[in-house]
């Protein structure tokens, strides 16, 4: 399936709160259900909702409040190309990689990164 942002605009259309801003990201951490997901961000809230394999649905979402955040950072990855995101909720660790660029994303990926980064 090709990842395009109606694609994930569809994917994430129902769970959409307010203004959200949305990312693609690879899940790297123990307690993820799937390593594809869509993250959905604003100023209070951060929804993560995974994929199943061929990216076509939403298998599980989970819901926080960007309050739980605990040590939260934002790193840039070894080549330049993506950036980690890891923080701890509730003693759980979670670790997301975002790929800066995906042409079929346009600009959205870039937007969601700056989203990150001004909350």
């Amino acid at each position: 399936m090709l990842l395009t942002k109606k694609l994930i605009h569809r994917l994430s259309e129902p769970y959409i709160e307010g203004q959200m801003t949305a990312g693609y990201v690879e899940s790297q951490s123990m307690d993820s259900i799937s390593s594809k997901a869509i993250l959905l961000v604003n100023d209070t809230t951060l929804m993560v909702l995974f994929l199943n394999f061929f990216q076509t649905k939403v298998i599980h979402q989970m819901v926080f409040s960007r309050k739980e955040i605990e040590n939260e950072q934002l790193k840039e990855g070894i080549t330049g190309l993506d950036v980690v995101w890891r923080f701890t909720i509730k003693d759980k660790k979670w670790r997301f990689r975002i790929v800066k660029n995906i042409l079929t994303l346009g600009k959205m990926q870039q937007q969601f990164i700056e989203e990150i980064r001004n909350s």
